[in-house]
């Protein structure tokens, strides 16, 4: 007996779960072009435009990925994703911070923090911010062992075990 077309599921090829991914900016508009280039490829967003709003999203659930706006304030974008960071479960929360270029050296900063995170500077390019976004919920263990060891990959894309 084959199997015919109705028989067989996708459902074994489908990711169990939708990443969610934590998406914070002061500007209500910048916000929601942010949420929906995020929709449209599939991931849960939760929105929030503070801090007080942002930590109430985490009690709504696991969170897989933040990205913060910080063009009006770096450092105080910083001090958000220590106190985002500062929970057990969420110590190792990955990280995209968007600024604008008066933040040049912003990068830098984030060097020290315990998890990983990436900046990009305006204007944003919304397939370089889904490419680092899919980097960063697929492979954060191979990521934070770099870090750990303070070595970068040899060649952009590829790791070596």
């Amino acid at each position: 007996m084959t199997p015919t077309d109705s028989t067989i599921s996708n459902d074994a090829f489908a990711p169990k779960r939708r990443a969610t991914v934590l998406v914070v900016d002061a500007s209500p508009i910048s916000l929601i072009a942010m949420a929906a280039i995020l929709d449209g490829q599939g991931y849960e967003c939760i929105c929030a435009r503070n801090l007080d709003q942002a930590i109430t999203a985490m009690s709504m659930g696991p969170l897989d990925l933040v990205i913060c706006d910080c063009s009006t304030d770096a450092p105080a974008a910083l001090e958000m994703l220590l106190a985002l960071r500062s929970g057990e479960d969420q110590a190792d929360l990955p990280a995209i911070l968007i600024a604008d270029a008066k933040w040049a050296g912003l990068e830098k900063k984030t060097e020290a923090l315990s998890a990983v995170t990436r900046c990009l500077f305006k204007p944003l390019d919304p397939g370089s911010l889904l490419a680092i976004a899919e980097q960063l919920l697929i492979m954060p263990q191979i990521v934070a062992s770099h870090r750990r060891r303070g070595t970068r990959p040899g060649r952009p894309g590829w790791v070596t075990l």
